[in-house]
């Protein structure tokens, strides 16, 4: 009797308080009956919830969420700049900003579980060249960035096409001549503003204001600071986007990106513009990713690491 209490006791220690429990561990000689109905009960539960656990996205899950999550950028993005420019829409540089910021903040929040939320060809050669991202990986997920930045960019364009041949009609541009870069730049592809600077001029600050937005991509994303929320990562990083765009919008049209760029580009190359849709093209590539790949490192040199990391709660 003693034995069997003995062995009662440690079945209820093990939360077999039940009816089975007991007769299990005291009609089948105690220990053995014990670990047998262990494994039988608990061992399929954990079996169970393993399973359940999903497997990692695979590569081609990941650059189809690169190629939405950048056509959700430049729907959003370049379609509020096509509203203002062939529809009236009256949108100012500041609403024409809070578009892309949005834009830009609803494209991470839908990607990055899946992909990490480069959507910027700029930002994965940035990361593959500080070691945050295989190096071999950058090439399909900077070919996806483009895919969905061109499927976006034809949809604008079937969207406006009538108020593009309007705006076209009452600025006296002729499709594909010299000076018709002015019908597609900001809503499609950007060129420089001529009053304000040349190519020179534009690559460097197409440089300056793309370190500028990985610097802070880095500082918004650094969880060892602690010191931004992961969901605030986001519309803070849109709020940056926002920014460079009313400094630097009316300057270069603030690419930092350069599918952004090339996506539209190639609408324009295939709608009639020609060769001019090739106006200043390596600027708004070169200059984005250098860019990047500078702001990535500073941060990296100036402040990773420096900071206390924080604890766990």
């Amino acid at each position: 009797m003693l034995a069997a209490r003995s062995l009662l006791t440690r079945a209820r220690a093990a939360g077999l308080t039940g009816t089975l429990g007991a007769r299990a561990v005291v009609a089948g000689g105690g220990c053995v009956a014990f670990a047998a109905y262990k494994k039988a009960h608990c061992a399929p539960a954990a079996a169970a919830a393993k399973a359940e656990e999903p497997a990692p996205p695979t590569l081609a899950q990941r650059c189809l969420a690169e190629a939405v999550g950048t056509a959700i950028i430049v729907q959003g993005g370049c379609g509020v700049v096509c509203a203002a420019k062939y529809a009236g829409s009256g949108a100012t540089i500041f609403g024409i900003a809070c578009g892309w910021g949005m834009s830009v903040a609803l494209a991470v929040y839908a990607t990055r579980a899946i992909s990490g939320a480069h959507l910027n060809p700029a930002v994965t050669c940035a990361l593959a060249a500080t070691g945050k991202s295989p190096t071999e990986e950058a090439p399909p997920y900077i070919l996806a960035q483009l895919v969905g930045a061109t499927v976006a960019a034809a949809v604008n364009y079937a969207c406006f096409a009538p108020g593009i041949a309007a705006f076209e009609a009452s600025a006296g541009l002729v499709r594909g001549a010299a000076g018709s870069a002015a019908s597609y730049a900001g809503a499609f592809a950007m060129v420089p503003n001529a009053a304000l600077m040349g190519v020179g001029g534009a690559l460097a600050a197409e440089v300056w204001m793309t370190g500028i937005l990985v610097f802070l991509i880095m500082a918004l994303t650094d969880a060892d600071t602690g010191s931004v929320p992961e969901t605030a990562a986001p519309p803070l990083i849109g709020a940056t986007v926002a920014t460079l765009i009313c400094t630097f919008g009316p300057v270069t049209g603030c690419g930092m990106n350069p599918a952004r760029d090339l996506g539209p580009r190639l609408i324009t190359l295939f709608a009639g513009w020609g060769t001019v849709a090739a106006e200043a093209a390596w600027v708004y590539t070169l200059g984005p990713v250098a860019g990047a790949i500078l702001g990535a490192t500073m941060y990296d040199q100036l402040f990773r690491g420096v900071a206390p990391k924080k604890e766990p709660a």
